[in-house]
C-alpha cells in the first residue's frame, strides 16, 4: 500500500472520530435527529473537522486536490442544478424557519459540504488514484462516503435511516466525483453539496418546527415506510443517471489527460 494511501486513510479515521465523537459530545451523548446538529448553533465538530482536512493537507503537502478555477460549468451543473431548484420549491410547503436557525443551517452545511467534499472527493480520492485505476477509485470513494453516513445512527438511534442514507449518500457521491472531473475543480462540488444539504435542512427544520414544540424529548423512530424509503431515492436518482452519463468516458478522458502531462 502507498504511503500517501496509508497517510489519507489515517487523516480518514481522525476525521471520522472528530466529526462523530464531536457530534456526540455537543448532544450530551443523548440521541436526537440530524436537524439538532445543524440548527442551535455553530457546529464545532463540523469546525473541528474541516481544520483537521486543512492541516493535513498543509503537513502533507497535497497541492493535488483540484482547488483550482472550474471549467465547462453549466454543461456539467444544468441538470443538477435544475433538479435542486425543483426540490427547493418544495419550501413553499413548509415555510423557512426563523432567520437565526435557516443562517446556522447554511453556516454549518457549508462546512459539511466543505469537509465531506475535501475528505472524499479530494484526500482520498487523490490518494485512492495511485493505487486504482480510476474508475475502481471511484466506486471505493462512493462506497466509503455512503458507508460512513450509517454511523449516524450513533447520534439518531435511527439506523433504519442511517442505512437509507447511506444508500442516498453512496448514489450522491457519484454525482459529486463526476463534478471534480468533469470541470476540473472540486469547488462546484463543494458549493452543489452545500446547497443540496442546505436545502434538505432547511425543509426538515421547518417541518419539525411545524410540529409540538413543547416535546422535550426526540419522538419515538417510526418504522420506514414504502413511500419514506421510495422517495429520498428518487429524489437523488435524476443526478446518480446525469453522473453516470458524465463519466461515460472518464476512462479515456483521464488517460488523455495523463499523456499529456508525461509528454
Amino acid at each position: 500500500m502507498k504511503m500517501r494511501l496509508v497517510q489519507s486513510l489515517g487523516v480518514y479515521a481522525l476525521w471520522v472520530l472528530v466529526t462523530l465523537l464531536g457530534a456526540k459530545w455537543l448532544l450530551g451523548g443523548e440521541e436526537a435527529g440530524l436537524e439538532e446538529l445543524v440548527k442551535n448553533g455553530i457546529g464545532w465538530q463540523f469546525v473541528g473537522a474541516s481544520a483537521l482536512l486543512l492541516a493535513a493537507i498543509a503537513f502533507f503537502r497535497w497541492n493535488d486536490l483540484k482547488f483550482t478555477a472550474p471549467h465547462a460549468v453549466f454543461a456539467v451543473m444544468w441538470l443538477p442544478v435544475v433538479l435542486l431548484l425543483a426540490i427547493s420549491s418544495l419550501i413553499a410547503l413548509t415555510g423557512f424557519p426563523s432567520r437565526t436557525v435557516t443562517l446556522y443551517v447554511l453556516f454549518n452545511t457549508f462546512l459539511v459540504g466543505f469537509s465531506e467534499e475535501v475528505m472524499f472527493r479530494g484526500i482520498l480520492f487523490r490518494a485512492l488514484l495511485e493505487s486504482l485505476r480510476i474508475w475502481p477509485a471511484i466506486i471505493v470513494t462512493s462506497l466509503l462516503f455512503g458507508a460512513v453516513h450509517s454511523l449516524n445512527g450513533v447520534n439518531t438511534g435511527d439506523w433504519g435511516g442511517a442505512l437509507l442514507q447511506s444508500v442516498t449518500a453512496a448514489m450522491s457521491g457519484m454525482i459529486f466525483i463526476a463534478i471534480v472531473l468533469r470541470t476540473g475543480s472540486i469547488w462546484p462540488a463543494i458549493i452543489y453539496h452545500w446547497l443540496w444539504d442546505g436545502v434538505i435542512f432547511l425543509m426538515g427544520v421547518a417541518g419539525a418546527t411545524r410540529g409540538d414544540p413543547s416535546a422535550s424529548s426526540p419522538p419515538e423512530v417510526a418504522p420506514l415506510g414504502a413511500g419514506a424509503f421510495v422517495f429520498p431515492l428518487l429524489m437523488v436518482l435524476p443526478n446518480f443517471i446525469w453522473a453516470m452519463w458524465l463519466l461515460r468516458k472518464v476512462r479515456r478522458e483521464t488517460a488523455c489527460e495523463e499523456h499529456a502531462k508525461s509528454a
